[in-house]
């Protein structure tokens, strides 16, 4: 193993223990396998005959399943969001218990909806995703539960983590508290953005947008080199945090620090089977891994590698310690 690939593995190794907070939608996840046997009759659609219809698979979705990917890795994950009083809210509870993830930070809010996804799958592939949710804004009684939690716990984070995923935990106002307790604690904050949210990125320690998100926040195209550069610089000054990292799919990451260096993250070439929660794995690993020594550029790297394995896995997928160290082994990562 090489000095590189040796430092990197004892970061992952460092990863246990650290406690890692979780801000943002909480969704039911479920897979239904069938066989796709025919055509139907009566559209050019295929019917997948299911044999057992309750047999569905459950996962943490969505910031859910941001705390599962840390909690898979030995890190120690604390849930914050809303859920409803509902079938899917009680389901995503059990299967967080089921992780040893707790759920009391979880505000159960009885005029939400839980966010619920069910993907139907036939031979290994999706073919349809029916969405189950209403999204709104948190009332005014739930997000100032959901700041108190956050208070009462901030000073016991390593990180922070908020997830967005538009169904109405991340809130403008909900963020500018938590983030100022945070930056009052020194506690480093990690935001997976939706473009519409710009301002629950200021002053963030690494927001990581895709390249489709960073494209919309910067309102220029990023496809070559040049407009890369600029356009990220650009967008790393508007959002004024401290690191930008752009994930690319196949061409690997783009790292912008707000010193000035722009760091290039290989990809690795790998057949991409599913990327359902990718980068919820990401950002998992990003914070886990600055938490416990890393520079940025070597969390990225550590996550890079980490988001690499998870797209081989079907569904909602975690990666556990000694995946992600195979993955340092077999793999070059930039020196």
């Amino acid at each position: 193993m090489r000095t590189d690939q040796a430092r990197l593995a004892r970061i992952v190794h460092g990863f246990r223990g650290q406690t890692i907070g979780v801000l943002g939608d909480y969704m039911l996840d479920e897979l239904l396998r069938g066989e796709a046997t025919r055509i139907s009759p009566e559209a050019p659609v295929p019917v997948v005959l299911v044999g057992d219809p309750h047999a569905g698979e459950g996962f943490p979705g969505g910031a859910g399943n941001v705390a599962a990917n840390i909690a898979a890795l030995g890190g120690r994950p604390i849930p914050f969001g809303a859920i409803g009083k509902d079938e899917s809210g009680e389901r995503l509870r059990e299967l967080l218990r089921a992780r040893s993830i707790p759920g009391g930070t979880l505000v159960r809010d009885p005029t939400r909806v839980t966010p619920r996804k069910v993907r139907i799958v036939a031979h290994q592939h999706q073919l349809l995703r029916l969405d189950f949710e209403n999204p709104t804004e948190l009332s005014i009684r739930t997000s100032g539960l959901l700041a108190r939690n956050c208070a009462r716990w901030m000073g016991r984070l390593k990180a922070l983590i908020v997830s967005d995923y538009r169904k109405g935990t991340v809130t403008t106002k909900l963020c500018q508290q938590v983030l100022a307790s945070a930056r009052q604690r020194r506690v480093p904050v990690f935001v997976d953005p939706k473009p519409e949210h710009p301002e629950i990125c200021r002053k963030a320690t690494l927001v990581t947008p895709n390249l489709r998100e960073a494209e919309f926040m910067a309102r220029v195209p990023l496809r070559d080199p040049h407009q890369l550069e600029i356009g990220g610089r650009r967008l790393l000054a508007e959002l004024g945090c401290e690191n930008l990292l752009i994930t690319r799919g196949a061409e690997g990451m783009t790292l912008f620090e707000s010193g000035g260096d722009v760091h290039e993250i290989r990809s690795v070439p790998r057949p991409v089977y599913d990327v359902t929660g990718a980068g919820d794995t990401v950002i998992a690993v990003l914070a886990l891994a600055f938490t416990s020594g890393a520079s940025m550029k070597e969390a990225a790297e550590i996550a890079n590698l980490a988001g690499s394995r998870v797209v081989l896995k079907f569904g909602t997928a975690e990666i556990s310690p000694q995946e992600l160290l195979d993955a340092i082994t077999r793999n070059d990562v930039d020196s």
